[in-house]
């Protein structure tokens, strides 16, 4: 009875592991998965990587980056995610909070912003969003200051915050009085926190001295050719979807020996045993792999189908427990299947991450944050430029070209996640 006990315990941990391993491969990039591929062939004699065109390329420009790197001594620099992961290292934290950082810091845009919103990251942990919350002030605590911010006026604050000197005055501005700031409106600024216009002045001179977008001083993680993982092909009015195999490292798993051989003693043939198991299991979950990302873009394709024939601005409001709920799977999967992983379509290569949009919570039917963005984005290219568009009448706009019933505050909140200034700076003379 002991024995098949502890037999069951011993195959529970097992799959335990193996099921972990899995999903850590999920979320794994092409690159990233190859490289986990590569040092598993140091350590396990048995598995081999069949080189394929992709590999071999990626091999030739890691070679020629090296070499440039010598010849021009260009000092390499640290990714933001690397500079925020590196700083971790000082703290103590259990398993959920460095799960929560981590959610919070590959959420983070090229800016160093924070786009998402925490009551659509927590379930990807299954986490309260009251955790996650107090999670991101921890990051914003990092350096650089202003890091994690939600808004413009957020990094301003949490760098006006950090100075050596509080400035009470400013944080007090920039709080409450951030809109009639912004917009220049000086004159009944000064009356309301009873100052001069040469002290708000002062304050815009302290401002203009901080960093607006102070992730952008580290590289970017994205730069440089980027080869999709999946292609979407239209051919009349049905869509083609192909798995990028160049990309998937080939696996080849020997088996040399006998192990009913009763020459091998008991040593090697468990050493055997576990060296083939663990080959076996690794074809399986590249496989699996391959097969969850395919299933996911299935869904996705199913569900956007328009966006491949007209673009982002009718994309629709798409969750990840959406796809989750199609195929049967928990969100979290569908979250790191999408991470990190890039689709070429007829509009252009973009990350599978971008297909995902909420519903706008107005009365504007079935159409997405994304889309609304979008339009808004482009009412504000093509404005008057010494007559720019107020929020009122970017919100009048949406609704008579596009239908779209949104409030000014909505199109200020779209407007300011877009790091798009207001009508009175945007104005050119």
């Amino acid at each position: 009875m002991k024995i098949g006990l502890i037999q069951e315990q011993t195959l529970k941990l097992k799959m335990t592991q193996e099921l972990q391993q899995a999903i850590t491969l999920l979320q794994y990039s092409s690159a990233d998965l190859l490289s986990y591929v590569q040092e598993l062939t140091i350590e396990n004699p048995l598995i081999e990587v069949k080189e394929t065109y992709s590999s071999r390329f990626r091999k030739r420009s890691a070679k020629s980056n090296k070499q440039s790197f010598i010849e021009n001594t260009i000092k390499e620099k640290t990714s933001l995610r690397d500079h925020l992961r590196n700083q971790l290292i000082d703290f103590s934290l259990d398993k959920t909070e460095r799960a929560c950082l981590d959610l919070l810091i590959d959420a983070l845009d090229a800016n160093g912003y924070l786009k998402d919103d925490l009551t659509d990251l927590a379930p990807v942990l299954n986490v309260q969003e009251e955790l996650l919350e107090s999670k991101l002030y921890f990051l914003q605590s990092l350096e650089p200051a202003g890091i994690g911010a939600r808004s413009l006026q957020e990094c301003i604050l949490l760098q006006l915050r950090r100075l050596p000197v509080r400035n009470t005055l400013a944080e007090t501005i920039i709080t409450d009085h951030f809109r009639s700031f912004a917009e220049k409106s000086w004159k009944e600024l000064a009356k309301k926190v009873h100052v001069s216009i040469s002290d708000i002045q002062e304050i815009q001179d302290l401002i203009k001295k901080l960093e607006p977008r102070p992730g952008l001083k580290y590289e970017s993680e994205e730069e440089g050719y980027v080869t999709p993982d999946i292609i979407v092909k239209r051919a009349k009015n049905k869509l083609q979807i192909i798995f990028n195999d160049e990309l998937l490292p080939q696996v080849i798993v020997s088996e040399p020996l006998d192990p009913s051989n009763p020459v091998l003693d008991l040593e090697t043939k468990d050493y055997y045993s576990k060296k083939l198991s663990q080959g076996k299991w690794l074809q399986r979950a590249i496989e699996q792999r391959k097969e969850t990302m395919m299933n996911v873009m299935k869904v996705i394709a199913q569900k956007q189908k328009e966006f491949f024939v007209h673009g982002k601005t009718v994309l629709r409001p798409l969750t990840l427990k959406d796809v989750a709920d199609v195929l049967e799977i928990h969100e979290s999967t569908v979250s790191r299947t999408v991470k990190d992983k890039f689709v070429q379509t007829p509009q252009g290569l973009l990350s599978m991450k971008s297909f995902f949009s909420n519903k706008l919570d107005e009365d504007s039917g079935e159409i997405s944050t994304a889309s609304v963005k979008m339009k808004l984005q482009d009412l504000i290219q093509s404005e008057d430029k010494k007559k720019p568009l107020s929020d009122q009448k970017i919100a009048n706009e949406l609704k008579t070209r596009y239908g779209i019933t949104i409030s000014r505050r909505t199109v200020t909140k779209y407007r300011e996640q877009l790091n798009i200034p207001t009508s009175a700076i945007r104005r050119q003379y």
